[in-house]
């Protein structure tokens, strides 16, 4: 009987130490597991505020490009866990009082996030909204939004600029709507991860002219969306209509 207690006093440690040692390593694995998910947490977070910076320089880029013939750039994305996509919309008609109705596909770039990313719905530069006035209102609209708990940067041209003023010497108002045809370059890739160039180039600027003796009323469709814009000026002088229409190619390499 007393050898039978010996024995089972001398297992007691061997168990102790088992145990202590499996509970030692499941700390290790959890320790290593949350250190894992916490130094991915920074590394996307850190790409999504760079790519954010990124799209801003893209939206310069475009906005450079389709306001001076011939003007091209580009910006470079570096995605690990993010991606970036050139995605296809519907279809934007601009009509000009019955003297110019013009339509064409939209486009929309989109970086979306890693999985640890988060974030609100949040405006970073542009207005949400079809008709926008002014010099200085830029014709797109860069935004932050969370789509199914994925972080996006999205970035579109889907709306027209109106720039209304009276030229005194000539005795007559003028409104020029000036917009963007932003189209995808053939045979390039619209899409993915890695080292990303974006390039814009400008393909062309048409300007046309127009007399208009009647109320002037500049609509935008783009998809179910609508909306008009009508300019009013204090005198009852002839308005010349000015439409600038600037095409901008995309690609990505």
């Amino acid at each position: 009987m007393l050898k039978l207690k010996r024995s089972r006093l001398a297992i007691s440690p061997v168990i102790s130490a088992v145990i202590l040692t499996s509970i030692l390593l499941v700390i290790l694995i959890i320790a290593a597991f949350v250190s894992a998910n916490i130094l991915e947490m920074r590394v996307q977070n850190t790409e999504f505020e760079q790519a954010k910076t990124n799209m801003m320089l893209l939206d310069e880029i475009i906005e450079e490009a389709g306001m001076k013939q011939g003007a091209g750039s580009y910006v470079q994305f570096n995605l690990n866990s993010g991606a970036l996509s050139v995605i296809e919309g519907d279809e934007m008609t601009i009509s000009v009082a019955g003297l110019e109705t013009v339509t064409f596909k939209t486009l929309t770039f989109t970086y979306r996030s890693g999985g640890f990313v988060s974030s609100s719905n949040s405006p970073l530069r542009g207005e949400n909204s079809l008709v926008v006035s002014g010099a200085g209102a830029p014709l797109g609209y860069l935004r932050i939004e969370n789509k199914d708990g994925v972080a996006q940067i999205n970035l579109d041209y889907n709306r027209v600029k109106v720039i209304n003023f009276t030229d005194e010497t000539g005795g007559y108002n003028v409104v020029e709507i000036i917009f963007f045809k932003v189209k995808r370059a053939e045979s390039k890739s619209m899409g993915g991860s890695g080292l990303l160039r974006v390039s814009a180039q400008n393909k062309g600027v048409q300007i046309k002219s127009y007399n208009c003796a009647e109320t002037l009323v500049v609509s935008v469709q783009v998809g179910s969306i609508s909306e008009s814009y009508s300019p009013s000026f204090s005198n009852g002088n002839n308005i010349v209509v000015i439409i600038v229409e600037s095409e901008v190619e995309v690609s990505l390499s």
